[in-house]
Order: C-alpha cells, then structure tokens, then sequence
C-alpha cells in the first residue's frame, strides 16, 4: 500500500509537555506518578546537583550526563519517558553539598494500567489486605478529575490513580516505595484510570489563552502496510 502522510516535527519544543512536580525548600516529597510520561522535578537552584538512589538501595548517582534525563539552566531535572526501574530518590543540593530539596518518585508501570469507564458500569479495583510485615492495606489514591476532552457537546474525562500501600496508624506510601527491595508481586499492585461521561459548556476565554506551538510539515511516500505516529506533546496527566 502506497501511503502519502503529512508529518509534523515539533520546531520549538516547550516544557509545558511535561508535567511539573515541585516540593517545598529542604524538604523531602513523596510521589507516585505513571511510567512513560515526561516530568520535570523542581529544584530552584541553577548550579544544582542530581542524584538518585534506587530503591534497591544502590550507591547515590550523580545524574550529569544520562539518557532521557537533563538537568534544566534553571537547576531542575527533566525526565523523558521515565520506566519503572528508575523509582527511587531524586536529591538535589547546591555547590555546598547542601540540601536543596529531594524527591521520593514510584514511577508505576503503564502497561499494566487498569482502564475503566465509569458510565458503562465497570468498578475500579477494589481495596486489599495483604499479609507483608503484618497486615496492610492496598489502594488506590485517586486525584482530581481533569478536564472534559469537548465542550458544548458530549465529551469524556479522565482521572489517574495510584496503588498505595498503607499500614495501621501509618502515612500511605507508594506500593513500590514500601516495598523497596521485597519481592512481593501482586495483581492489584497496578495504576488506575477511569473514565466518565461529561458535558460542560465553552469557555471561548479559556480555549484562547492556550499555549501554541509551530511546526514543520514534511511529506512521507514510501511502501508500507503500518505506520505508527506519536504526538510529541501527549501526556497522560493531561
């Protein structure tokens, strides 16, 4: 099959693709966010130095110079398509060794997202108890619901929810940040998404104050039976 397509390349590329997580001076935040989509960690520092330990409790790497992963002038770390095997503790500090802010990121796998939609009837996972170090608690935190995808006509909207892992008369952490180096494996351990039906009316104010972006327009023909293309400002969090 003879196909012709239009490609875009994104010519200016933008940091509103990526998601920001931020966290107050000095303090250490705990997070649990989905593999394969871009995050930029928050560090207000611009001679600033990365450092990540995985959760298998590996010596601390200093992160100058690793594939998908750049530090920003402004001292914030960018991480593109980040995969599971890089949960762990993100630590940011000045010239003086001094710390500026850490991160404690569970990067869930988004292959194994449970997907349901709500308005068809079909249920989220369901809370568990497992028997690891005692009997705990496996759920999901769900947050906020984002935007409806249309306006001033059926649409749908999403939100995303992590797997948590609580103990009695202890904070929730990420499933993959309580368990560290056990190897504990269950089916419920697994990030959520669901769906539901909407229908909110057009904010023209809102649809104009949008970021824009400019793009370069090519011309593909060659033999082919499957072509695969990736919008360069897709993310799950939006």
């Amino acid at each position: 099959m003879l196909a012709t397509l239009w490609l875009l390349s994104l010519s200016l590329p933008t940091l509103w693709a990526y998601t920001l997580i931020s966290c107050a001076y000095k303090s250490l935040c705990q997070q649990a966010l989905v593999s394969g989509n871009d995050v930029v960690l928050q560090c207000d520092y611009p001679k600033a130095f990365w450092y990540f330990s995985s959760v298998l409790g590996e010596e601390p790497l200093l992160l100058s110079s690793m594939p998908h992963i750049k530090k920003l002038p402004g001292g914030s770390l960018q991480l593109t398509n980040p995969q599971p095997s890089q949960t762990g503790l993100y630590h940011c500090q000045d010239n003086d060794s001094a710390l500026v802010v850490e991160y404690e990121i569970d990067f869930q796998d988004v292959s194994t997202l449970h997907i349901t939609h709500k308005d068809l009837g079909q249920k989220p996972l369901q809370n568990e108890t497992l028997g690891l170090s005692g009997h705990v608690l496996i759920f999901t935190r769900w947050e906020p619901w984002q935007d409806c995808n249309r306006c001033g006509e059926p649409g749908e909207r999403k939100r995303l929810g992590y797997c948590y892992i609580e103990e009695h008369l202890e904070k929730p952490m990420p499933c993959w940040l309580y368990l560290r180096t056990k190897k504990a494996r269950y089916s419920r351990m697994r990030p959520e998404l669901q769906v539901e039906a909407c229908l909110v009316p057009c904010n023209h104010v809102k649809e104009i104050d949008q970021p824009y972006f400019i793009f370069d327009i090519y011309q593909l023909g060659k033999l082919t039976n499957n072509v695969w293309l990736t919008c360069p400002l897709a993310s799950i969090y939006r």
